[in-house]
């Protein structure tokens, strides 16, 4: 699966990982980190958007999940049906980035 895998938003997350932990830091745990916030921000993705669908995309959206969509397929049906949605990604981007850098300083 991880060849579906956006990989402007996975390199994102890497780089996020390397500013948190250091650029030496080892690269399996490096994949590892970097996928899991990469699945983590795909969930958000589609917590924060899946609201902004009319009823009826709602039931499309929701047979989606239902057939077992996987979470690229979702997020793309998600960019197809709300406008602007690329924009609105980047401003989510740059909070879950500011979120993650902040618990290190809370840690």
């Amino acid at each position: 699966m991880d060849d579906q895998r956006d990989q402007n938003v996975m390199s994102f997350m890497m780089q996020l990982v390397q500013e948190k932990f250091g650029d030496d830091t080892d690269i399996d745990f490096l994949n590892q980190e970097a996928g899991r916030l990469y699945d983590i921000f795909g969930d958000n993705l589609v917590d924060y958007f899946e609201p902004m669908l009319t009823e009826g995309q709602k039931e499309e959206f929701d047979k989606l999940v239902d057939q077992g969509a996987n979470q690229d397929n979702l997020l793309n049906y998600l960019v197809d049906n709300i406008p602007d949605l690329e924009t609105q990604i980047l401003q989510v981007l740059v909070q879950f980035r500011e979120q993650y850098l902040r618990q290190q300083q809370e840690a």
